[in-house]
């Protein structure tokens, strides 16, 4: 099912070009989601993947999580969808260990144990990892062509939330060597400081560098209070933050009236999530009427 024709690339100065890229897709067309220790399947998870159903059209989805089974009226809406002839992507939840050790010493949060998932698949199948809250814009298969590509705005850390990569990829495995000096109180240091600075500065060509179009910076303001009629021309994909919103945007805000967002108030929010969410859930982005509960 996973398989695929360059499973066995091997990587160096003089076979990668991660400004070009190859002529033809290295990457599979895997997105790969982490869901680790909570079992409850949340609606800002729900519009990521069918974000990317809709706009990137992915031939697999595989969700890694440690629990057997996943919960919530949110899960039943993605078992639907896989059921669905509409689409063509199948939709696999696959059981992992939680990481607790790095290099034999203990991981101090569930963040840094989804880190350290996260590398641990794509050195496993390669493809594409999404954070739960990263929202496709349009399809990332040009991206598939690049031995590792990562969102890294300009003056910034690298991001994690958007990444793709073969699993061969020089710059996937020197990350993960990297957590030998691994800091259990410093929360990005090893995801984003220590990568940034002492390996891609000196080896940017190890990557494909995404600056902008990522959406990985601080987008909040726009997402949250303004209504950005070009969200989708300007990026390819767009981290959500939602679950910062609530001291992100200032309380007062009309674009924070809700605690929680759901299928029935992102009808009618007039701001630039409301029609994001709106066009991946219900394939349209213009205000609804109200839904009746």
């Amino acid at each position: 099912m996973i398989d695929y024709e360059h499973s066995h690339l091997e990587f160096d100065s003089a076979n990668s070009n991660n400004v070009t890229g190859f002529n033809e897709y290295i990457v599979p067309d895997i997105v790969h989601y982490i869901q680790l220790e909570n079992p409850f399947f949340d609606f800002i998870t729900l519009i990521s993947i069918m974000s990317t159903v809709r706009h990137h059209k992915p031939k697999l989805i595989m969700i890694h999580s440690d629990r057997k089974k996943l919960r919530g009226k949110y899960w039943q809406k993605i078992i639907e969808l896989n059921s669905s002839k509409m689409i063509n992507t199948r939709i696999y939840l696959n059981k992992i260990p939680r990481p607790r050790y790095i290099f034999d010493r203990k991981l101090s949060s569930i963040y840094h144990a989804s880190d350290i998932a996260r590398f641990r698949v794509l050195r496993k199948y390669g493809g594409i990892y999404l954070d739960n809250d990263v929202y496709v814009v349009k399809p990332l298969h040009k991206f598939r062509r690049y031995e590792f590509v990562i969102g890294w705005p300009e003056n910034q850390y690298l991001g994690t939330q958007v990444l793709i990569c073969h699993k061969n990829a020089r710059f996937l495995r020197l990350w993960y060597d990297s957590y030998h000096n691994y800091k259990a109180d410093l929360w990005y240091y090893n995801a984003g400081e220590f990568p940034t600075k002492h390996i891609l500065e000196s080896s940017p060509n190890l990557v494909h560098r995404v600056r902008n179009e990522f959406g990985v910076d601080n987008l909040v303001e726009m997402l949250y209070n303004q209504m950005n009629p070009h969200w989708q021309a300007q990026y390819y994909t767009i981290h959500l933050l939602e679950r910062h919103r609530s001291y992100l945007v200032p309380n007062k805000s009309d674009g924070n009236r809700f605690r929680y967002f759901n299928e029935y108030n992102i009808g009618n929010y007039n701001r630039t999530f409301g029609e994001m969410a709106r066009l991946a859930y219900f394939g349209e982005k213009k205000i609804l009427d109200p839904i009746k509960k």
